[in-house]
């Protein structure tokens, strides 16, 4: 089984930069590491009451099991917990999405 990862974006391209917010990032990047594929999509919780639970349930529905980000706040760690996501947070906030794919991919 292929890993899926979720990225959090400043952008609509591979080379926008990492948005180091989870649940208020403005996209996301949902990338098979496998196929070394990608799409982007807008955050589509960014302006609900607890948007980073309502976007860990939305990853879930894609298959994602890998989200690469800045911060999470504490109900969401709770949650990535419990539904068995591996959460990676980069401190690197001029990082583009481009170089974190092919990190992953090496």
């Amino acid at each position: 089984m292929s890993k899926i990862y979720a990225i959090t974006s400043t952008g609509k391209t591979e080379k926008s930069f990492l948005d180091v917010r989870f649940g208020k990032c403005e996209n996301i990047v949902i990338f098979d590491a496998e196929k070394n594929q990608y799409s982007i999509a807008e955050n589509q919780f960014i302006k609900e009451k607890h948007s980073g639970i309502k976007l860990v349930e939305y990853l879930k529905s894609q298959g994602v099991t890998a989200i690469i980000t800045g911060e999470v706040g504490p109900m969401v760690s709770t949650q990535l917990e419990k539904e068995k996501f591996q959460l990676v947070l980069l401190s690197e906030e001029r990082i583009k999405i481009d170089e974190i794919m092919d990190r992953i991919s090496t």
